[in-house]
């Protein structure tokens, strides 16, 4: 079984947002050394 990481408020936070204000898309979340590293926001038209 995968390890729990532990994620700060700021990156939930920028994750919600991004998904809120989503109609069609997609939210990649990168993660390295068990730390998200990158969030990348893809809207469809």
């Amino acid at each position: 079984m995968a390890e729990k990481i532990k994620v700060d408020d700021d990156k939930l936070e920028v994750i919600v947002d991004s998904l809120s204000n989503m109609q069609s898309g997609e939210l990649q979340i990168i993660v390295e050394d068990g730390k998200i590293v990158k969030v990348i926001r893809i809207e469809n038209w």
